[in-house]
């Protein structure tokens, strides 16, 4: 027990000595002298013990230091958890890397399939439209005008590919896309954009983000145009754009633009209710700036259909997660 007693007190008078608290060879004899009025032979055989104090302290110390490493030290541990920081966010860097390294690589893969089939498909409507032609007996000018290659290969619009439920309004899509034709009485061209994901873009895209159509030319040798879509404006609705582009012959077309368009979402049921925009008149609607010749790129849209994202999620107009928007322009002023 004696023993028990003086270890422990040695123990707690190291510590106290390590705090800088006292004289240790004060504190010692003054608990040798406590011991020895208290317990007799048992402290004289103690008195024989050569204990230095400076060891005891040094090993205690050791041990203390040794098991409490790298746990009870506040900035330790900060740095351990800094250094771990680090290494978690240049881990995370490297697959960023190397996700973005994928998307690239699936993203020209997507671009190089899509404008085989793009070529395809314009090659079968090339066909389709002059068969068309011949059978409705229109003349050859108002129906074969089929645009080249756009080299905006992201908004390609893609229909009917494999594995796709076809839609009904598919025979009308391949037969008009990108054709001049008489639409009830009038000469028109028509255009048909497919916008893809477009549940997952009205849900999580941001109000100011917008997806812009391929540039297409609306008759040989004239106006280019473009479409753009805002599918989350405000979390509830979804606007439609028209707008102009430069285009290779600008410099012989007559300025500001005048030709009516109209806007529709197709509805790919039946029977069909397709959302309509009202036939749009530049010379009425907004100012000669909009209309004007571009001076580089886009010109600001002026002109669009609004409408609420429920209207969309109504009857057919979304068919495999997509929407087809049909632009119509008419070609006499």
């Amino acid at each position: 027990m004696i023993q028990f007693v003086v270890v422990a007190s040695v123990w707690a008078l190291s510590f106290r000595m390590a705090g800088g608290q006292g004289s240790a060879s004060d504190e010692l004899h003054t608990m040798l002298n406590q011991l020895a009025q208290s317990t007799g032979s048992d402290v004289q055989s103690l008195s024989y013990c050569r204990i230095s104090t400076r060891d005891l302290i040094s090993t205690a110390q050791s041990t203390a230091n040794r098991v409490l490493q790298g746990v009870c030290n506040p900035r330790d541990l900060n740095d351990r958890f800094l250094t771990l920081e680090k290494q978690i966010a240049d881990q995370f860097n490297v697959l960023k890397t190397m996700v973005l390294n994928i998307e690239d690589q699936l993203r020209t893969q997507d671009k190089q399939s899509k404008k085989h089939h793009g070529k395809l498909r314009q090659a079968i409507r090339a066909i389709r439209a002059r068969q068309s032609a011949r059978a409705d007996g229109l003349s050859g000018d108002s129906s074969d005008y089929i645009p080249g290659d756009s080299e905006d290969d992201d908004y390609r619009t893609d229909y009917g590919m494999p594995g796709e439920e076809e839609s009904p309004r598919l025979t009308e899509i391949y037969r008009y896309n990108s054709t001049m034709h008489q639409e009830e009485g009038h000469a028109v061209f028509t255009y048909y954009w497919r916008v893809n994901d477009i549940t997952y873009k009205m849900n999580n895209w941001g109000w100011r983000r917008s997806l812009r159509s391929e540039s297409f030319y609306i008759f040989q040798n004239g106006y280019r145009m473009y479409m753009r879509i805002f599918p989350n404006q405000g979390g509830q609705n979804v606007y439609i754009h028209v707008g102009l582009t430069t285009g290779e012959h600008d410099a012989t077309l007559e300025w500001p633009f005048k030709l009516k368009h109209r806007i529709k979402v197709v509805d790919h049921g039946y029977p069909v209710e397709d959302l309509t925009s009202r036939v749009w008149d530049p010379t009425q609607l907004c100012s000669g700036w909009n209309w004007r010749r571009p001076d580089s790129g886009d010109n600001y849209e002026c002109v669009g259909l609004g409408f609420a994202q429920k209207d969309l999620r109504s009857r057919n107009y979304i068919h495999d997660d997509s929407i087809v928007i049909k632009l119509t322009v008419f070609l006499n002023a």
